[in-house]
């Protein structure tokens, strides 16, 4: 059943379902004190002693209270639904985080049933001290049919049950206190307080006991049966902990204070020796072993419900189907059961056994982690009423998580991780429609936040340009979308691309037609798959807009550096649209930005060829200028993408004024770079067309003269573009190097010329405080005495020789200073003004 949230924010009541009490800390308590408490602790005190077996529970139970305080911030931060740790991790971390841990806890808790169930098998054979060895797995299968039909009936009939096992449970607990008090003995647990000879590691200690507190989270997966989830959550677990973690110090105390090491170590039902009545302890263990069975079979069958629910992974989806008002999962509950009875009949259980912790280990570290996500993201929806929550306890929670698996058990670690990552990338993959929003893309944010800034204090040299695009794309589909596919090619894997339409108009009716114009154009980008951004634009005309998304595209550092056009193709220049577009590209050179301007018609488009296989080859018309750099580097960020991936960059370098062939200075160039091309001989620049005939794709220098777009030696683009293949013709505004090794000297004459610029600066500033002082003593000499007095003809010759002194300083500090702006002239103002 959904849970319902009133105009509060308050989830409300439903009188059928499920309390704290019996919803969370009975399932919860009665998982925890389990098989390790009855038959493992006493072994596992007796082989390390008092004061390490104490670190041991204080460690576990850091662990569970961590998870627990990280569980409670995302319990009171939703509404919880159905699906229990699933349910969390996904709204949290998204669908593949969420289905990927949700399916193998699913697996391990329905696995977990037969383990119970076979525990269960064996406490009764040992009872009725049979020595039969099948005897413990028909026990359990008929035990797991049991539990299918308590299941069956629903969480409520089977909650009731728990309440007779927690009744049988604290009577076995009972008797063995009331058992052990005559033989506590102080004295004793001075002896054991420190391992024994020959006793075991405390690892391997650690990680017999560690599983005991694995079950603090079943009360979780009863959340879609729960009255108040967040609450019920909260306040259940956290006392599940609370009286376990006392039952637990209680029996270890005792133990130490009733039995010498030696005999805890070698007796592992110690507790059934020392209780006022073994039969008891027998029911004890058969109660812990049955309890958590019953809350393993209640758990595992919600958690598929609600994975299948989602519909994350589309065979699963039958298992949404429940049964009543309380919709019971009834289907789930038959595929854990055979799951469960599975494992029965393969029963080497020693295998899997370890994995299957690791895979609650995982569900733990994944619950701290989607906490610390959710915090460090800065999400302005995580506002969690759990009052004692710090990210800083859930990051030590998902450490902690992580250092546990290693401790016990690195290979199963290493399996289940590999298992978890597997389905995580397969889930990353197939879930494409996510109905639900999650700290992911606010994690990204914050990420995207704190790098913008620190861009914003680096320095742009251009040997690591990128790409940043507008596209202004055209309501042609066919020529939208060979524009957008160039952009991509140019992007190379490093940049980013932003196709813009622009709507010209303005009015309610503009904006209208604008929303749905923006609705298609996303559509189109998911249609098809390209990593492209989608932005639509109302402007009262074309070069407006143009104008306006130049100026105000970006953030930070990321500011458009390559504008791109679709040639227009008007038979008449100077008609009304012609000369619109003319200004549309006069407008992106105005304003300092790298234009393009794409040409591809039919016949010359090259998906049919490389779609063909056929070799393809980038052709470039070198220029001598900003503008042959910035064209070849857009050549071999090409070569980056998939459709250029094998192409040949060819270089054409033309002929000079004075005929003299370039093209070895450019080959030199382009190897320095590190970028594979031809270097074609020497052209005569009137030779243009001849040149690029035979290649793919053509990047030429654009030049613009009084409103007109020019190419190669000064020719129209109109009569350029319909003699060439696919063209895109580029005005470079903005340096790019192509050298892309840092000048070691270039930094270390930098360096001394700042050295340099500041102490002339320091002894000029010195200097015209001394020769200041000296002219106005000198001048109240000459007030007070005659000008031919020897004291006032010293005081002058001194004051002159003092300025004389600082004008030379000063003309050396001013060398100083231009010899920096030479070298670095974009810094130069902002070195002076830390030199004062």
């Amino acid at each position: 059943m959904k849970q319902a949230a009133s105009v509060s924010g308050h989830e409300e009541t439903t009188p059928a379902k499920l309390g704290t009490f019996g919803g969370v800390f009975s399932p919860s308590l009665l998982t925890i004190l389990g098989l390790v408490l009855f038959l493992r602790l006493g072994f596992v005190t007796g082989s390390v002693g008092l004061w390490k077996m104490l670190f041991i529970v204080g460690l576990a139970t850091a662990v569970s209270l961590l998870t627990t305080v990280s569980l409670a911030a995302i319990a009171t931060n939703l509404r919880v639904g159905g699906g229990g740790v699933y349910f969390l991790i996904s709204r949290t971390l998204g669908p593949a985080f969420g289905g990927a841990i949700g399916l193998v806890l699913y697996a391990a808790m329905s696995v977990s049933v037969a383990f119970y169930a076979i525990g269960l098998g064996e406490a009764l054979t040992s009872a009725i001290g049979s020595t039969n060895e099948n005897l413990p797995r028909i026990i359990a299968a008929i035990t797991i049919v049991a539990l299918v039909g308590l299941a069956w009936m629903g969480a409520n009939i089977a909650t009731r049950l728990q309440y007779v096992v927690m009744v049988f449970l604290a009577v076995a607990i009972l008797a063995y206190f009331i058992g052990v008090i005559p033989d506590l003995r102080f004295d004793q647990m001075s002896e054991n307080l420190d391992s024994p000879d020959g006793g075991g590691s405390f690892w391997v200690a650690f990680a017999i006991f560690f599983p005991a507190i694995t079950g603090f989270t079943q009360g979780v997966a009863m959340s879609g049966d729960l009255r108040t989830p967040s609450r019920s959550i909260t306040q259940g677990t956290f006392l599940a902990i609370a009286v376990s973690t006392v039952v637990y110090l209680l029996v270890v105390v005792t133990f130490v204070m009733a039995v010498p090491l030696a005999e805890l170590q070698g007796e592992t039902a110690i507790m059934r020796r020392l209780s006022v009545s073994p039969r008891l302890i027998d029911l004890g263990v058969i109660a812990a072993t049955l309890s958590s069975a019953i809350a393993s079979m209640l758990g595992a069958p919600r958690t598929l419900q609600r994975l299948a629910a989602d519909r994350l992974i589309t065979p699963l989806q039958p298992f949404a189907v429940g049964v009543g008002p309380e919709d019971n999962p009834r289907r789930a509950v038959l595929l854990s059961a055979a799951i469960a009875l599975f494992t029965v009949a393969i029963g080497d259980l020693d295998v899997v056994a370890p994995i299957i912790s690791m895979f609650f280990l995982a569900s733990y570290g994944m619950i701290n982690y989607a906490t610390y996500s959710e915090a460090r993201a800065a999400s302005t929806s995580f506002r969690p009423r759990f009052r004692f929550f710090d990210w800083r306890l859930s990051l030590l929670g998902t450490v902690a998580c992580a250092g546990v698996i290693l401790a016990i058990d690195p290979l199963a670690g290493a399996v289940a991780g590999v298992a978890i990552a597997g389905l995580y990338q397969y889930l990353r993959r197939t879930v494409v429609n996510v109905r639900w929003a999650d700290s992911t893309r606010g994690y990204s944010a914050a990420g995207v936040r704190t790098n913008l800034r620190q861009m914003t204090d680096q320095k742009d040299s251009g040997r690591d340009w990128r790409p940043v695009t507008v596209a202004f794309v055209p309501r042609d589909g066919r020529r939208r979308e060979r524009l957008t596919a160039v952009a991509s090619w140019f992007e190379g894997g490093a940049g980013y691309t932003t196709i813009v339409r622009i709507v010209p108009g303005g009015g309610p009716v503009a904006r209208k037609h604008a929303t749905q114009v923006n609705l298609d154009l996303q559509r189109e980008i998911v249609a098809n798959g390209s990593d492209v951004y989608g932005r639509v634009l109302v402007s009262s005309d074309l070069e407006s807009g143009v104008s306006a998304m130049l100026q105000a595209h970006g953030i930070g550092a990321l500011r458009t550096n390559l504008a791109l056009f679709s040639w227009y193709d008007a038979p008449d220049p100077d008609q009304t649209h012609g000369a619109e577009y003319q200004r549309m590209v006069v407008t992106g050179v105005r304003f300092g930005c790298n234009v393009g301007v794409l040409h591809a018609a039919d016949a010359d488009w090259v998906g049919s060829r490389r779609a063909a296989g056929a070799a393809l080859t980038i052709g470039v018309w070198w220029t001598d200028d900003r503008s042959g750099q910035l064209l070849t580097m857009l050549g071999w960020m090409c070569t980056r993408s998939p459709a250029w991936a094998n192409a040949t960059i060819h270089v054409w370098v033309a002929e000079d004024a004075d005929g003299e062939d370039g093209s070895d200075r450019v080959a030199q160039l382009l190897d320095d770079a590190r970028i594979p091309a031809r270097v074609m001989p020497g052209q005569a620049a009137d030779r243009f067309l001849d040149s690029m005939e035979d290649v793919d794709l053509v990047l030429a220098p654009l030049r613009v003269r009084k409103g007109k777009s020019l190419g190669p030696n000064d020719v129209p683009l109109g009569d350029l573009v319909s003699a060439l293949p696919m063209s895109v013709f580029v005005h470079a505004a903005v340096e790019v190097q192509l050298d892309v090794q840092p000048d070691e000297s270039e930094a270390t004459a930098l360096a001394e010329a700042r050295d340099r610029a500041t102490e002339a600066n320091a002894r000029a500033e010195e200097l015209d405080k001394t020769a200041s002082g000296l002219m106005v003593a000198a001048e109240m000499l000459r007030m007070e005495n005659d000008d031919s007095d020897d004291r006032v003809v010293a005081a002058a010759a001194a004051a002159t020789k003092a300025h004389r002194k600082y004008l030379d300083a000063r003309t050396r500090a001013d060398e100083a200073g231009r010899l920096v702006a030479e070298i670095d002239p974009e810094g130069v103002e902002a070195s002076f003004d830390a030199i004062g």
